[in-house]
């Protein structure tokens, strides 16, 4: 590809205008030409109609002048039938033959030679048989191409002659010529003002993907979100232009999740990595000669290392719920081994604070002796064991936690957590399941809370299509309800 190609075709295919530029005036100049050609063939017929229908004309009035004369066929009447038509072929333009009954020449308009018999012409001996016909040929003798038109002449029901008009298409031809003239200017004016309004056109059409191109450059290599289009249209680039700047805001407010996430889980990692070192300082400053220094910073170290390896599981599970790396979210779970097997789990750390924990299952009447939901069965339990840690957590010795399951509405499935614990603020609770939040945090540092527990909870439970809800009363305790849809037995089920 040499200079001029490689600069034809940056000019043309890098930029979204002057490929419009090119298709507007493309489709209009072959629109053009199309129509050219065929006004032009219409012109040359209609011409053609319009010539012939002279031609006869002019035949029938010689015709009605020199019948009278073509019956005597005398010396005398032959001078007036040449002088009848030499006055009209001078007049029009045109070349003029008469014959007789027989084809015999009897006048000529031209001072060429002619045979003395035409019968053996095409339209002289359509023109004897008493019908008019018109023809067009190229005469070999003067190399051009005529047109034809023979006229019977009758008398007392008989045809007595023929006049036969010629005349030259070279003027057709001249006139197709100058409208073919007219019709490439218009052709090369439109294209001008073609190309004048295409480009007007084409950069407003251009400009907001230009601004967009740009913008998304500049994003892709700054990072920042700070700048939005303009929006000065209504049509689909307007829409297009709303859609990018939403996109923009999702990306800031995701950058700004990121970031705030980042910093979060650095915070909650150097907490206990700081305190794991003082530990470790004051042991080897002498507090391990001590039995009881020794025990009790011991204990200390291991509470430190339970908190940092439940934040860095935390971490890895919501890092694992983001990417869609779990792949397998359509097995079958039964809700009520599960949630047994979830309360029988927890049920030691409740017996510890003297919490009482119940469960009630109401089976699924409808669907068969369980509720079974497709999903993920480690996911799903990971999100009711945190549910219901939280509850424990946060309800003081003698308090008592319930879990049930039903289904309800035919089609989903509840789960319901309620307990009688300190409860939450009405202004925390829009807020509990976002990341790395707490409500009261010397409460949560206290229990071990990582702030990720409600917040994986919420990515299980939509990963489920389903919904979370959540009530509580200062004091009074909260309540956690979970829906699910159910699996649906039959052949719409499966």
């Amino acid at each position: 590809m040499n200079l001029l190609d490689r600069i034809l075709y940056k000019w043309l295919f890098r930029s979204l205008a002057n490929q419009l530029l090119i298709t507007y005036l493309l489709v209009i100049t072959l629109s053009l030409v199309f129509v050219s050609l065929w006004a032009l063939v219409a012109i040359r017929k209609e011409s053609l109609t319009d010539l012939q229908n002279t031609m006869e004309v002019e035949a029938i009035n010689l015709g009605l002048e020199i019948d009278n004369d073509l019956v005597l066929d005398s010396p005398l009447s032959r001078q007036r039938i040449q002088a009848a038509v030499e006055r009209r072929a001078t007049r029009l333009g045109v070349s003029i033959v008469v014959v007789d009954k027989d084809g015999r020449l009897l006048a000529d308009s031209q001072p060429i030679a002619q045979k003395e018999n035409l019968s053996n012409e095409q339209e002289i001996n359509e023109a004897l048989a008493g019908v008019i016909s018109k023809t067009t040929r190229s005469e070999p003798a003067s190399n051009l191409n005529m047109l034809y038109v023979a006229c019977p002449v009758r008398s007392m029901g008989e045809t007595t002659g023929v006049i036969r008009v010629g005349v030259q298409l070279t003027q057709i031809e001249r006139r197709l010529q100058k409208d073919l003239i007219v019709f490439l200017e218009i052709i090369l004016a439109t294209g001008v003002i073609t190309v004048f309004i295409s480009l007007l056109m084409a950069r407003r059409l251009n400009r907001p993907v230009q601004e967009m191109s740009a913008l998304a450059k500049q994003i892709s290599i700054s990072g920042d979100f700070s700048a939005f289009l303009p929006v000065r249209r209504q049509d689909e680039i307007g829409e297009l232009c709303l859609s990018f700047n939403q996109m923009i805001g999702r990306l800031r407010e995701q950058e700004r999740v990121r970031q705030e996430f980042i910093s979060n889980a650095s915070h909650e990692l150097k907490t206990p990595t700081m305190a794991i070192g003082s530990v470790v300082d004051a042991m080897l400053a002498g507090a391990s000669e001590d039995p009881k220094l020794r025990a009790q910073f011991l204990g200390s170290l291991e509470r430190l290392v339970e908190r940092q390896t439940s934040l860095i599981q935390d971490l890895l599970d919501i890092s694992k719920l983001d990417s869609g790396l779990d792949s397998n979210w359509q097995e079958e779970v039964s809700i009520v081994s599960l949630v047994n097997d979830t309360v029988e789990q927890l049920r030691p750390q409740a017996d510890k604070k003297q919490i009482s924990i119940s469960t009630q299952m109401t089976l699924d009447s409808a669907g068969g002796n369980d509720l079974v939901v497709l999903g993920n069965g480690s996911q799903l339990q990971r999100a009711i064991t945190n549910v219901l840690q939280n509850a424990i957590n946060y309800t003081p010795a003698g308090g008592s936690v319930s879990v049930s399951a039903r289904a309800v509405g035919g089609d989903k499935l509840e789960i319901k957590v309620q307990d009688t614990g300190v409860g939450i603020d009405s202004a925390d609770l829009p807020h509990i399941f976002d990341r790395f939040y707490r409500a009261d945090k010397a409460r949560t540092r206290e229990t071990g809370g990582t702030g990720l527990g409600l917040a994986i909870v919420r990515e299980i439970i939509a990963r489920h299509h389903g919904s979370m809800d959540v009530e509580s009363l200062v004091g009074r305790g909260s309540t956690f309800v979970i829906l699910i849809p159910l699996r649906q037995s039959g052949p719409e089920g499966a």
